[in-house]
Protein backbone atom coordinates (compact mmCIF):
# COMPACT_ATOMS: atom_id res chain seq x y z
CA UNK A 1 0.00 0.00 0.00
CA UNK A 2 1.51 3.50 -1.28
CA UNK A 3 1.41 6.02 1.78
CA UNK A 4 -0.73 7.87 1.84
CA UNK A 5 -3.48 5.06 0.07
CA UNK A 6 -5.85 4.07 2.70
CA UNK A 7 -6.15 0.39 3.09
CA UNK A 8 -9.98 -0.02 2.00
CA UNK A 9 -9.95 2.49 -0.69
CA UNK A 10 -13.13 4.38 -2.13
CA UNK A 11 -14.66 3.22 -5.58
CA UNK A 12 -14.65 6.35 -8.42
CA UNK A 13 -16.60 9.27 -7.65
CA UNK A 14 -18.52 8.17 -10.79
CA UNK A 15 -19.78 4.77 -9.76
CA UNK A 16 -20.99 6.18 -6.06
CA UNK A 17 -24.42 6.37 -5.18
CA UNK A 18 -25.60 8.79 -3.03
CA UNK A 19 -27.73 6.37 -0.82
CA UNK A 20 -24.15 4.30 -0.17
CA UNK A 21 -22.61 7.64 1.80
CA UNK A 22 -22.87 7.77 5.42
CA UNK A 23 -22.08 10.72 7.37
CA UNK A 24 -19.79 9.65 10.73
CA UNK A 25 -22.90 9.40 13.36
CA UNK A 26 -25.00 7.23 10.72
CA UNK A 27 -22.11 4.86 10.01
CA UNK A 28 -21.42 4.60 13.80
CA UNK A 29 -24.92 3.35 14.27
CA UNK A 30 -25.24 1.23 10.85
CA UNK A 31 -22.09 -0.93 12.38
CA UNK A 32 -22.90 -0.83 16.41
CA UNK A 33 -19.63 1.47 16.97
CA UNK A 34 -19.15 4.59 18.38
CA UNK A 35 -18.31 7.86 16.44
CA UNK A 36 -14.99 7.85 17.93
CA UNK A 37 -14.29 4.48 15.86
CA UNK A 38 -15.12 5.44 12.77
CA UNK A 39 -12.58 8.51 13.03
CA UNK A 40 -10.30 6.58 14.28
CA UNK A 41 -10.20 4.18 10.97
CA UNK A 42 -9.62 7.42 9.23
CA UNK A 43 -6.46 8.31 11.56
CA UNK A 44 -5.31 4.99 11.03
CA UNK A 45 -5.58 5.09 7.43
CA UNK A 46 -7.87 2.54 6.86
CA UNK A 47 -10.78 4.17 5.26
CA UNK A 48 -10.89 7.72 3.88
CA UNK A 49 -13.84 10.41 3.54
CA UNK A 50 -15.69 10.74 0.26
CA UNK A 51 -13.55 13.91 -1.39
CA UNK A 52 -16.77 15.75 -2.19
CA UNK A 53 -17.88 19.09 -0.79
CA UNK A 54 -20.06 19.34 2.45
CA UNK A 55 -19.62 17.22 5.45
CA UNK A 56 -17.67 14.51 5.47
CA UNK A 57 -19.48 11.28 4.21
CA UNK A 58 -17.98 7.51 4.18
CA UNK A 59 -18.62 4.62 1.44
CA UNK A 60 -20.77 2.15 2.85
CA UNK A 61 -18.93 -0.55 1.16
CA UNK A 62 -15.66 0.91 2.39
CA UNK A 63 -17.07 1.45 6.04
CA UNK A 64 -18.21 -2.54 6.00
CA UNK A 65 -14.56 -3.74 4.88
CA UNK A 66 -13.30 -1.84 7.25
CA UNK A 67 -15.58 -3.08 9.96
CA UNK A 68 -15.10 -6.50 9.27
CA UNK A 69 -11.16 -5.88 9.49
CA UNK A 70 -12.14 -4.77 12.80
CA UNK A 71 -14.02 -7.60 13.97
CA UNK A 72 -11.64 -9.74 12.48
CA UNK A 73 -8.68 -8.77 13.66
CA UNK A 74 -10.19 -7.08 16.83
CA UNK A 75 -9.71 -7.78 20.85
CA UNK A 76 -11.46 -10.26 22.74
CA UNK A 77 -12.21 -8.34 24.99
CA UNK A 78 -14.25 -5.61 23.09
CA UNK A 79 -17.56 -6.35 24.66
CA UNK A 80 -16.34 -5.69 27.57
CA UNK A 81 -14.56 -2.47 27.08
CA UNK A 82 -18.07 -0.99 25.88
CA UNK A 83 -17.22 -1.54 22.04
CA UNK A 84 -20.46 -3.20 20.71
CA UNK A 85 -23.23 -5.05 21.66
CA UNK A 86 -22.56 -8.91 22.31
CA UNK A 87 -25.28 -9.81 20.16
CA UNK A 88 -24.26 -7.40 17.22
CA UNK A 89 -22.73 -9.08 14.04
CA UNK A 90 -20.71 -7.98 11.20
CA UNK A 91 -22.34 -6.93 7.72
CA UNK A 92 -20.89 -9.01 5.15
CA UNK A 93 -20.65 -6.46 1.86
CA UNK A 94 -22.46 -7.24 -0.89
CA UNK A 95 -20.22 -8.02 -3.95
CA UNK A 96 -21.46 -6.91 -7.29
CA UNK A 97 -22.06 -10.61 -10.32
CA UNK A 98 -19.11 -10.25 -12.57
CA UNK A 99 -20.37 -9.54 -15.98
CA UNK A 100 -20.76 -11.99 -18.30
Amino acid sequence: MPPGEPQFPNPPLDAIKPGTLLTVADAAAHFGVKPGTIRQWAHRGKITHVPIPGPRLYHLRTLALAERDAWQNGGADRAKRGGRNPDWKPCTPRTTPAPA
